[in-house]
């Protein structure tokens, strides 16, 4: 600071300056409204039970999500983003990617996410990296089994297992969301990848992964649910869904109403003939009343279309 009544020139000084340090205020799953905000500080800074409809900002669609009792923040409601012009590519700004992700396969370049099950759309390819969204509905009964049958190309043929209801694009606080079937998406597709390892990419919201099979395991643990209590899953607070999955031939849409396929992240290798190996993607599964498991051993085909679940990382 200096006088105006010294002469022109340069002056020089030494200024002390002191700062006072905020520390970051941490919310939890109340103070934030995208599926994206989420970190693992603001899930460990929720309580259990918490609850709250995020927007995928993807495509404006809401999912609930909860602080489940095995400490763990999850989707509470299945995973329903088409891939489509809109969509893609992934881009790591709002998604599960290490890079610009569009699916594609042999059969076609881009592999949109497909509109109906029939035998133009299935492609029985373990490579393949397909979608299915087959109508928008929610089930009816999510705790009794009900089996539609097979041969299936949408929901709308399943009429006593399934009724309208749209994913929300609002924050409508509607616990009948929990309960819609969201879109079946082949492995490769929901690991964003074409090979046969553990992924750690996926279609799942940035800030989300897809489970792996000891997190399914955990959840199982946490809540009790034995091989042969899937009551437990499909109720409140877990609400897993019946939705069946696309099969790669005549089957279709199958086991509607019955079945829960949910794709893990990791993977069993099988040896045949002890030169060849064989893999398999792991999933949740459980049907009827009285069967529920995950872990080794549990899995299925690359190219089904099974249901997905993020978990937040």
């Amino acid at each position: 600071n200096i006088g105006a009544d010294k002469p022109a020139g340069i002056y020089t000084n030494q200024v002390t300056m002191s700062v006072v340090s905020s520390p970051r205020e941490i919310s939890d799953l109340t103070g934030i409204t995208n599926m994206q905000e989420m970190t693992s500080e603001i899930c460990a800074s929720s309580a259990e039970g918490t609850s709250k409809q995020l927007k995928d900002t993807r495509d404006g669609k809401y999912y609930w999500v909860s602080k489940l009792a095995d400490g763990k923040c999850w989707m509470t409601q299945n995973l329903d983003l088409d891939l489509n012009e809109q969509t893609t590519p992934l881009t790591s700004v709002t998604s599960d990617v290490t890079a610009n992700w569009t699916p594609s396969d042999a059969g076609k370049n881009p592999a949109y996410t497909e509109m109906v099950a029939d035998s133009g759309t299935i492609y029985k390819n373990e490579s393949g990296q397909r979608s299915w969204s087959l109508g928008d509905y929610r089930i009816i009964n999510p705790t009794a089994s009900s089996d539609c049958g097979s041969g299936r190309n949408n929901l709308a043929n399943c009429p006593t297992q399934f009724v309208p209801y749209t994913t929300p694009t609002t924050l409508n606080g509607d616990k009948n969301a929990h309960y819609t079937a969201g879109n079946y998406y082949q492995r490769n597709t929901v690991t964003v990848s074409n090979n046969s390892t553990t992924s750690n990419s996926s279609v799942c919201p940035k800030g989300w992964r897809l489970p792996g099979s000891g997190n399914f395991t955990e959840l199982r643990t946490t809540y009790g649910v034995s091989n042969s209590d899937v009551v437990k899953l499909t109720s409140a607070p877990l609400y897993f869904v019946r939705g069946g999955g696309v099969y790669q031939d005549t089957k279709l849409l199958d086991k509607v109403g019955d079945y829960g396929n949910y794709w893990a992240s990791d993977v069993d290798y099988y040896s045949v003939d002890d030169d060849v190996n064989f893999v398999l993607g792991r999933v949740l599964r459980f049907y009827g009343n009285n069967y529920a498991a995950s872990g080794p051993n549990i899995t299925n085909d690359y190219y089904l279309g099974f249901s997905v679940r993020c978990l937040a990382r």
